[in-house]
């Protein structure tokens, strides 16, 4: 019994840590995300700054020219980038989401941990201090005993195996 309640007092700290290490990642990832989206907004406002000036330039009928030699717009280049942008924070603000969600499970479930280890106070791990003494104290007990019936069996002729 005093295993068993070993084991698993070992098993639910080793899993809290676990948990506790996870939440750190996340928040961690969750802090990253939040900062590539604050500076992913602010080059979004550059590229506005720069679309107005492309649309200026657009009006006075300004063009260039791709690579594969087709005639664009400076306004279609920005379109481009900037649905381009919106793409990709769409997309972060949907991982940013999903990170928070797994942020408040795992909090949820660490509570829930702690409040589970709540319940062990000092008494609990005397109890097993003492549950433990006494299996040492009853193992050399029964070595004892083990020995007198040898004795016992020896002497009287009987056969003796010990298990």
């Amino acid at each position: 019994m005093y295993n068993d309640l070993q084991k698993r007092y070992v098993k639910e700290i080793k899993t809290n840590q676990e948990q506790s290490e996870a939440i750190k990642n996340l928040t961690i990832k969750i802090h990253e995300l939040e900062h590539n989206l604050r500076e992913q907004r602010q080059r979004i406002e550059q590229l506005e700054c720069k679309r107005v000036s492309w649309k200026t330039s657009a009006v006075s009928g300004k063009r260039r020219r791709t690579p594969e030699g087709e005639l664009t717009s400076c306004r279609d280049i920005s379109e481009k980038k900037e649905s381009c942008c919106s793409k990709y924070l769409e997309l972060l603000l949907k991982e940013i989401k999903k990170l928070k969600k797994e942020n408040e499970k795992l909090s949820t479930e660490r509570r829930a941990l702690k409040n589970e280890l709540a319940g062990l106070d000092k008494d609990f791990f005397e109890e097993i201090e003492d549950l433990k003494l006494a299996v040492q104290e009853s193992v050399k007990l029964n070595n004892q005993y083990e020995k007198c019936l040898k004795q016992i069996s020896v002497m009287y002729g009987l056969p003796f195996s010990a298990h």
